[in-house]
């Protein structure tokens, strides 16, 4: 039997790769797992990866990414006070996590979940 397909990796492109960098790993503490002249995959060793391109974004409606956080609240706060904006704060949903909305620093939708 052959091996079953399984999602590597979601790639998009960035304004920005240093402020993209700065967000997903100082801000988030997701892992380096490659970085090259304008390109940066980030994500943990044992599972999803993010690679990022800095160019012009093709366009961020309609995607959302989901990046499970320890504790919401306080990452919620940490970004706040780096200046993020958040969009909706931290509050239980009905199927029993925790989820705050924002925006990457391309203009990507994000979910922070707990």
């Amino acid at each position: 039997m052959s091996e079953a397909a399984r999602l590597s990796h979601l790639f998009v492109r960035v304004v920005d790769l240093a402020a993209t960098r700065h967000f997903y790993v100082d801000l988030l503490g997701l892992d380096v797992l490659m970085e090259e002249p304008g390109y940066l995959r980030v994500g943990n060793a044992d599972g999803w990866h993010l690679g990022l391109e800095e160019g012009e974004p093709i366009g961020a409606d309609g995607i959302e990414l989901v990046i499970r956080v320890p504790d919401v609240d306080v990452t919620v706060a940490r970004l706040a006070d780096a200046g993020v904006l958040v969009d909706a704060p931290p509050r239980d949903m009905p199927w029993g996590a925790r989820h705050a909305w924002l925006r990457d620093p391309s203009g990507y939708r994000i979910s922070l979940a707990s």
